[in-house]
């Protein structure tokens, strides 16, 4: 097959940049051949393309001339296409469906009914755009704390709800919780056909290794993401303060805007490793007694759970969204009220008291997750079934 794969890098690389290159692997180690339209973001970041961004935002018309001409170059077998913020525009969904071949467009976030994209508002889920409308970003200004940049999200997604862009084109939920979400959201507020919603997890790429036993690894835990308030960092340092000497070791792995703050205000068990590599986090938390996933949203896509998992460790997860959605309490992992540092401590001492079977649990990550099964998924969504 020829696929056309459409997307718009953020100025900051992100999961989605990752999944949109790691199903562009996928699809050519297969011997599919891959046509991509890649745009960023950094390209209006400065002069007059920093000016015109929010009119390019709402409709890029170069963006849709060129998705257009490059289908009738190409003819691609069907488009998939992945973020289209801020540079792309929803335009260029519009023109991959005039030209008459397959689309598909995966949601990596909320962002059809919440500007911000995560339903986060003040560090708490806020569902109020999805169920009273785009007005309500604006008076709280939801999407970077700016009024003109909130304006500019939610007029692009008013028009094109209003134009029915995505009617027609196969819809992509990362997971079953998303799904559900997704059609609530839609039921009040239609975006998409609702028949066309899918369920196709994101790749998840961890290394095989060797499941070290529950016996065999160290008394640690590991912290893994962006050292920020929705990530529950600071529950995860108060909790540590309150289990005191009875902690276990905790790395946390990643930097971000409260980094220096913590690493001040942090007790004696928690270590601090930077930014580090795949290779060298799975390293971490395949030694580990857990991975502590503490979020304060509903996450897009529970990735380090999922990688967590793939490695035999449990997950102490907040029981809010994809991440409490990931465990299974007392099979793979253990839940926590979210925000509540009194009730994690309680479930770090709960799980450090507990027995795991690891192979089990990396076994059952293995079949969710597995390569071939997201391949035979991304063939589906073409509706081309290998033969």
């Amino acid at each position: 097959m020829k696929i056309l794969l459409i997307h718009c890098h953020y100025r900051l690389p992100g999961g989605e940049d990752a999944v949109f290159a790691a199903e562009r692997a996928l699809l050519e180690s297969h011997g599919h051949q891959v046509v991509v339209y890649e745009r960023s973001n950094e390209e209006a970041a400065h002069g007059p393309a920093k000016l015109l961004l929010p009119l390019h935002a709402i409709w890029n018309r170069r963006a849709a001339r060129e998705v257009k001409d490059l289908i009738a170059r190409e003819k691609p077998d069907a488009v998939h296409i992945h973020n289209t913020l801020l540079l792309l525009s929803p335009a260029v969904v519009r023109a991959a469906k005039q030209s008459g071949v397959p689309v598909v467009q995966t949601l990596h976030n909320f962002r059809l009914f919440c500007p911000n994209g995560i339903l986060l508002r003040a560090g708490k889920v806020c569902e109020d755009c999805p169920h009273h409308g785009l007005t309500c970003a604006l008076r709280h200004r939801c999407y970077r704390g700016s009024l003109l940049q909130t304006a500019v999200v939610a007029a692009a997604y008013a028009l094109h709800r209003r134009l029915g862009t995505w009617r027609g084109v196969t819809m992509v939920a990362l997971t079953e919780f998303d799904r559900r979400k997704l059609l609530e959201f839609n039921h009040e507020r239609p975006m998409f056909d609702a028949g066309r919603l899918v369920v196709k997890p994101n790749p998840v790429g961890v290394e095989p290794r060797e499941i070290l036993p529950w016996a065999d690894r160290k008394p640690q835990m590991v912290f893994a993401g962006r050292l920020e308030e929705l990530k529950g960092l600071p529950t995860v340092l108060e909790a540590w303060r309150l289990l005191g000497e009875d902690a276990p070791d905790l790395l946390v792995a990643g930097e971000g805007p409260l980094g220096d703050r913590a690493r001040q205000e942090a007790g004696p068990k928690v270590h601090f490793l930077g930014q580090l590599t795949p290779a060298e986090l799975h390293r971490h938390m395949a030694e580990s007694r857990a991975v502590v996933a503490a979020s304060l949203c509903y996450e897009s896509f529970a990735l380090v759970p999922a990688e967590a998992h793939l490695l035999g460790t449990p997950v102490l997860a907040s029981d809010l969204g994809n991440v409490g959605a990931s465990v299974r309490p007392g099979i793979d992992g253990l839940r926590f009220a979210p925000g509540d540092a009194k009730a994690l401590a309680g479930a770090v001492k709960a799980l450090c008291a507990m027995q795991f079977d690891c192979n089990a649990i990396a076994a059952a990550a293995r079949r969710a997750y597995s390569e071939k099964e997201n391949y035979r998924a991304l063939l589906r969504l073409y509706a081309k079934e290998e033969r």
